[in-house]
């Protein structure tokens, strides 16, 4: 009967342990020389949890995630740099809102210059210059 008993105290702690856990969010680097630094625009996004009873996460273990993937749509395929995260919470009537609000700022790429040759002339056929090539 302990054996039991100390087997379900070990499921329940396991599962209140991991069901307050949220996933992690990766940020890539940025390479400078794909970047058009002078054209910044700023962005915003957000996602909301709700914590019904104080018990029960209600989306509030993925709203860092999902707000990134927000803000990723927002930057239109853009480079996102100087990310800012706020945390904003604030009582219901049965729990608790949780908001998670995302400010960066949005570089677009370059786009990359055809190279120009030094002459304005377009290049010559091997067979019409008269030369051994």
């Amino acid at each position: 009967m302990k054996i039991l008993f100390r087997f379900f105290m070990v499921v329940a702690a396991i599962s209140s342990m991991s069901g307050c856990s949220g996933v992690p969010v990766h940020i890539p680097n940025v390479p400078d020389q794909a970047v058009d630094w002078s054209r910044g625009r700023h962005i915003v996004a957000g996602a909301r949890g709700f914590q019904l009873l104080l018990l029960i996460p209600i989306m509030t273990n993925s709203r860092h995630e999902r707000a990134y993937q927000a803000l990723l749509k927002e930057a239109n395929g853009d480079f996102i740099t100087d990310i800012k995260i706020q945390e904003f919470w604030w009582y219901a009537y049965i729990g608790t809102i949780y908001s998670t609000k995302m400010e960066a700022t949005a570089y677009p790429r370059l786009k990359r210059p055809v190279p120009v040759s030094e002459t304005s002339e377009p290049p010559r056929d091997p067979d019409e210059s008269g030369g051994d090539f």
